[in-house]
């Protein structure tokens, strides 16, 4: 009876392990759109055009995020707006500005631990801004 209890038990303990571990393995989905009006409208504005709230307290004013690709010959620049957000790399744009190192900040959220899902969040962000880029 004991040896049953146990081998219970094992498998009980055994399962919740595979759960948990399997659960953890499921890739995140994240909303650039969301995150955007989130982190980003209040420096950025609402239609990305610079223009928040925050953008007149600012020492520069914050980029016009619909025009990215007209800057850089109608080709929307993915890895160089990655970079910039993430802010990890020596030469970002905005190290010594007043916009923080994205990547770090997203690395410790609860919503997507470490470099690997704060990437991914970085990702959808940038998919994001390509939508929002002005017609030629």
């Amino acid at each position: 009876m004991k040896a049953r209890g146990l081998l219970a038990a094992t498998i009980i303990v055994v399962a919740s392990t595979c759960v948990t571990v399997a659960a953890r393995m499921q890739p995140v989905s994240y909303s650039g759109r969301t995150d955007f009006q989130t982190f980003c409208s209040s420096c950025h504005g609402a239609d990305a055009r610079g223009d928040g709230p925050f953008a007149k307290s600012l020492k520069k004013r914050p980029a016009d995020l619909t025009q990215l690709a007209k800057g850089d010959n109608g080709v929307f620049p993915d890895a160089r707006i990655f970079k910039t957000i993430e802010g990890r790399e020596p030469g970002s744009t905005h190290r010594g500005s007043e916009m923080p190192a994205w990547g770090d900040v997203l690395a410790k959220s609860t919503e997507s631990q470490g470099v690997e899902n704060a990437a991914a969040r970085i990702r959808a962000l940038v998919e994001y801004l390509r939508t929002l880029q002005a017609k030629p």
